[in-house]
């Protein structure tokens, strides 16, 4: 490529002085490097916003190519065109623009494409690449519309003294152009740095990128051209990206009150821009609720964007009134942004870069504002502007997977070579050192993690418990259930979590301090065991010699699960780790993300809504409805005891791990001991309806298992006993059934300190008797639990003398009238 770099003489660059970009409402700026080309053209265009292209002839030195070939657009065509649309160049072979830069750093590079309409080229069919030297710029690009022009800006740091752009036709097509800009940009129109979301995190190398403008919008506000833009650049308006525009109205100020602070160049954004805003608007017929304001925004998947968000508070009347919080798909952004405390005045502009991985950016970007909460200031959200700008990836493409030279991306190790890896992991609650391992790379499939975290399998409970998720293996796909998890398995996954971070934070003379806790970062096993995992942002804790009890350290984490003190002190300690697990305990209780900007405000947060439903007394609003009828209640009131306990406003106020593990094994064995007692509930009925099919003579004789069986007597063969006929009972197997005894002794190894007896009507009486127990009497109603205690017995009454059977039997739920006898030690 180098071969191909054309000689450029010293009277072309006479040509070409830096020219004045000086636009209506806007700073004047004078780019070191200004090249307009209007590619084909045989003379010098003017635009009407006072640009000057040069035609192809001036700009011949800077062209590198085999082929010489122009063609215009009919006359009848060209009164509908800008002037630069009504001529294009055609490559039928490789050529080169090679620029001449007088001054490295950022550059923007606009290529103009029409398909002129002519009888040589079918430009509608032409496919094509464009390059620089290290970034592709556009991969087998093709305009199939032949009725619109359309503009590719790029932004790129130049570091060398030229720029060069080729131009590749693909075999048996054409490329072509019809007009390019090269300007230089201001050197601090992007920073180096910007801030990570999910986790929020600061991000460094932006320089190294190159971008291209997705879009660009002025909220609130006109279309803004190149005329009233500084460095050229267009900004779309925004209602046809804002959902629903009834949650949002429109502001505007006139632009001379915008006041730029000291430091902050007029650059960036026009004052146009900062004019102009949506701020909350009631929503009509809902009693003047709001709601956030969402702006969706369509992108290529597979790459990473710089989000850019432009602000300024120009609808409030004083100082302090505004606060709200930033959210970037569905993840937070901001929290509590405070434009008052962030600019020192009204009318001041304020912008902030995030990076999104394409990892949450699926198919769109979504950027939402709505209030902080109810009690701090006024209930209101305010956006100026939104940049989105996609970043080339690792191979340095901007449109596909291949570099310059044609290759692909490496797709990480090789599957069966080796790798070196340093870092710790926790498995089953244990702790792996800090080391460095060589291990045989098997790669996992994709998305792994997100499949097994623990939030897959809460999250996927609002909606059904047979939500599914699709694996892959060698041989194919297919779709897994992912069923419900039980309150005890939650607990116990909670359980083992908790004791990786309490091995975390006490076991090395300095602990370490995790930093995002978020049910995301906790794997789950196949048998549900609780995999602590994600350290990338994990911290030395202080030493046992240093006075201090806190690391002095920069915010990160993740919204929803960050520490309120140290996003304040910026102090972090274990007790951060503390407080994001009371909000993962409080996901494992109510089955919901711990930011959801999707629900009602009050709701949005996951932490602030419990305790505010708590302090209402409507907790049983929070709670997964598929857990109801499987806590204890006293289990679950010891589990929200310790979340609420983690989730205190000051660290110190806040258990350690230790303390929160201990509640949780409480919370664990008061539900398992529900669990005995109501299994050993189903082994008495299911006991009683087996009695109640048979009918066993008192007279007993020891089996197997040292329990006594009987051989049965008709009441009316008794002649003692005249007056106890049964005549209405048919006759009933004699019980010889050793399982059925040894069931008999489980029950009353269980009951055994049941002393009395239960009367029934007149029914036959099935006298059991256990060793070492007494004599423990059985009366049951063969019919009432046939029902399944279903129906009510009105004409029988229900007599005990002991507290544990009666609970045993559930009388007392209005299915037979149950009275207690006073006495004691009675007997047949």
């Amino acid at each position: 490529m180098g071969s191909l770099l054309p000689a450029v003489s010293p009277l072309l660059l006479f040509l070409l002085p830096p020219l004045l970009v000086t636009l209506a409402g806007s700073n004047p700026f004078f780019p070191p490097d200004n090249y307009l080309v209007d590619c084909g053209a045989t003379n010098n265009v003017n635009l009407p916003d006072g640009r000057l292209f040069m035609s192809d002839q001036e700009a011949a030195a800077l062209l590198s190519s085999v082929d010489d070939i122009s063609v215009s657009v009919p006359p009848e065509d060209e009164s509908s065109l800008l002037p630069i649309y009504l001529t294009a160049r055609i490559f039928s072979e490789e050529a080169i623009y090679s620029f001449p830069v007088s001054r490295v750093g950022w550059h923007w590079v606009r290529l103009h494409f029409y398909p002129v309409n002519n009888s040589e080229f079918d430009l509608t069919q032409a496919v094509f690449s464009v390059t620089t030297e290290e970034f592709v710029l556009l991969q087998s690009f093709n305009v199939n519309d032949g009725s619109s022009w359309f503009v590719k800006e790029y932004l790129l740091n130049v570091t060398g003294d030229h720029l060069s752009l080729l131009f590749s036709p693909y075999r048996n097509s054409v490329a072509f152009v019809n007009a390019i800009e090269l300007l230089s940009a201001p050197d601090n129109l992007v920073a180096d740095e910007a801030t990570t979301v999910a986790p929020i995190a600061e991000y460094s190398g932006l320089s190294s990128h190159a971008f291209q403008t997705i879009h660009r919008l002025n909220v609130g506000g006109p279309v803004i051209t190149a005329q009233n833009d500084s460095l050229g650049r267009t900004w779309d308006v925004d209602a046809k990206y804002r959902s629903g525009n009834s949650t949002g109205k429109v502001v505007s100020v006139s632009p001379n009150v915008i006041k730029y602070p000291e430091g902050f160049s007029p650059l960036i954004a026009p004052n146009w821009v900062y004019a102009s805003a949506v701020e909350m608007a009631d929503a009509p017929g809902l009693n003047g609720q709001r709601f956030n304001i969402t702006w969706t925004l369509d992108v290529d998947p597979t790459f990473n964007y710089m989000v850019r968000l432009h602000f300024c508070d120009i609808v409030s009347k004083s100082m302090d009134e505004l606060y709200f919080n930033v959210y970037l798909n569905g993840k937070m952004a901001i929290s509590g942004l405070d434009l008052s405390s962030v600019t020192s005045d009204l009318a001041v502009p304020y912008y902030k870069d995030f990076v999104l991985n394409a990892s949450i950016v699926s198919t769109r970007v979504t950027v939402q504002v709505g209030p902080m909460d109810e009690n701090t200031g006024e209930v209101n959200a305010v956006l100026s502007g939104v940049e989105v700008l996609k970043m080339s990836n690792k191979v340095g493409s901007l449109d596909g997977e291949f570099n310059v030279h044609g290759k692909k991306e490496p797709g990480g190790p090789s599957e069966g070579g080796t790798v070196t890896a340093v870092g710790f992991t926790m498995m089953f609650g244990a702790f792996v050192g800090l080391g460095a391992v060589a291990v045989k790379w098997s790669k996992r499939p994709q998305g792994w993690e997100k499949r097994n975290s623990f939030s897959s399998w809460l999250l996927p409970v609002n909606a059904s418990c047979h939500s599914t998720y699709m694996t892959t293996t060698g041989k194919g796909a297919s779709h897994v259930e992912l069923p419900c998890l039980t309150w005890k398995q939650r607990l116990e996954i909670c359980i083992g979590a908790a004791r990786g971070l309490h091995y975390l934070h006490t076991g090395a003379s300095e602990g370490i301090i995790h930093r995002d806790v978020k049910t995301t970062n906790i794997l789950l096993d196949d048998k549900f065991v609780a995999k602590v995992a994600d350290f990338g942002l994990s911290k030395s804790g202080p030493t046992m010699m240093q006075e201090t009890a806190h690391v002095s350290t920069a915010v990160k984490g993740s919204f929803g699960y960050l520490d309120p003190e140290y996003f304040r002190r910026q102090q972090l300690t274990d007790k951060s780790d503390v407080y994001s697990f009371g909000v993962v305990l409080l996901e494992a209780l109510c089955s919901r993300p711990a930011i959801d900007p999707a629900l009602q405000r009050e709701q949005v947060n996951l932490a602030e809504w419990v305790l505010q439903c708590k302090r209402k007394g409507q907790f049983e609003k929070v709670i997964d409805p598929k857990l109801v009828g499987d806590m204890n209640p006293d289990s679950m009131n010891k589990f929200v005891e310790a979340a609420e306990k983690c989730l205190a406003d000051h660290g110190i106020d806040r258990p350690s791990m230790g303390d929160v593990l201990w509640n949780l094994e409480y919370a664990l064995q008061l539900q398992e001991a529900a669990l005995q007692a109501k299994s050993q509930e189903e082994k008495a009925l299911s006991l009683a309806t087996l009695t109640a099919t048979t009918r066993v003579d008192h007279t007993t004789t020891p089996d197997s298992h040292g329990l006594l069986t009987s051989s049965e007597t008709n009441a009316n063969e008794n002649p003692q006993n005249p007056s106890a006929s049964h005549d209405h009972v048919p006759p009933a197997p004699v019980i010889h059934n050793s399982a059925t005894a040894l069931a008999n002794g489980e029950l009353f190894s269980q009951i055994g300190d049941i002393k009395g007896s239960c009367v029934i009507g007149p029914v036959s009486l099935d006298i059991l008797f256990a060793p070492n127990f007494g004599i423990s009497v059985l009366v049951l109603l063969p019919w009432c639990l046939g029902n399944g205690w279903r129906q009510p017995v009105q004409q029988f009454s229900v007599l005990t003398l002991n507290s544990r059977l009666r609970r045993i039997f559930h009388p007392s739920e209005s299915f037979c009238e149950v009275s207690s006898l006073a006495a004691e030690g009675a007997s047949l």
